[in-house]
């Protein structure tokens, strides 16, 4: 399965790639001002690591960026994200009942359109560039970086916010190797390395990337330190080493 699944993501790449191009131009018509909610704000950025089981959500008064499924917790908690941001076609395809459904502004790419996706006012479509180049402007797109939490960094730093705060970025994911990145397998059973046992419980998903991540996130710090905005990762027990640490509670106050 994964190998046919690999040959036609490879023959397809290119014309995909014009299709992409050929929406955008025709289709496209972005309400940028939808994220005016993160301009110049101290800014959440929410990930989807098993520590979000511990992190209490609702104390964090900032607007945020959520990410994937985050939509699984909302039965857990009244916060809820000011932004979601999703480029991983799969995740797409997975999610496009509340995708279709939600009300909350979502950033995708521009083949969510031909994943499922329809078109509305609080849908803003984006390019992903094969580039791992950290961009900020979200009107030139995304460079592609491993995880979609490089998306919701780039996505800061186009709406230039004060700060970045991170939680839920576990970077740790059980017993995957990095040789087989990128790797599209089944999940049989529970998924015990994302929040709730049902993310990619019996799915397909893709294996992560840490090393490629990690070199994603330095070119964001670097980003964000020669701009002097703050960024600390306030993940519990998290095990990224890349941006400076911070203890939940400070956060909290």
């Amino acid at each position: 399965m994964f190998s046919l699944i690999k040959a036609v993501a490879t023959i397809t790449f290119y014309p995909r790639k014009v299709i992409d191009g050929l929406l955008f131009r025709l289709f496209v018509n972005n309400d940028y001002d939808r994220l005016n909610v993160l301009r110049g704000e101290d800014t959440l950025i929410v990930g989807n690591g098993p520590s979000l089981n511990y992190t209490d959500l609702a104390r964090l008064k900032m607007p945020s960026v959520g990410m994937n499924k985050i939509n699984l917790i909302f039965s857990k908690t009244k916060w809820r994200p000011d932004v979601i941001v999703c480029v991983n076609g799969l995740v797409i395809h997975q999610n496009k009942d509340f995708f279709n459904t939600t009300n909350i502004t979502l950033v995708v790419p521009v083949k969510a359109m031909y994943l499922g996706i329809r078109r509305r006012p609080n849908i803003i479509f984006v390019k992903i560039l094969d580039r791992m180049s950290f961009r900020d402007s979200i009107k030139e797109g995304f460079g592609a970086g491993s995880t979609v939490t490089y998306s919701c960094l780039q996505l800061a730093a186009s709406v230039k916010v004060k700060s970045v705060n991170i939680v839920g970025v576990d970077h740790s994911f059980g017993n995957t190797n990095n040789k087989d990145a990128h790797k599209i397998e089944r999940l049989n059973g529970e998924d015990m390395s994302h929040f709730h046992p049902d993310y990619f419980k019996n799915q397909f998903w893709g294996l992560p990337d840490l090393v490629g991540s990690e070199q994603a996130f330095a070119l964001a710090r670097k980003y964000f330190e020669t701009r002097k905005i703050p960024i600390v990762d306030y993940t519990i027990e998290g095990k990224l080493m890349v941006f400076e640490k911070g203890e939940i509670k400070e956060l909290y106050k």
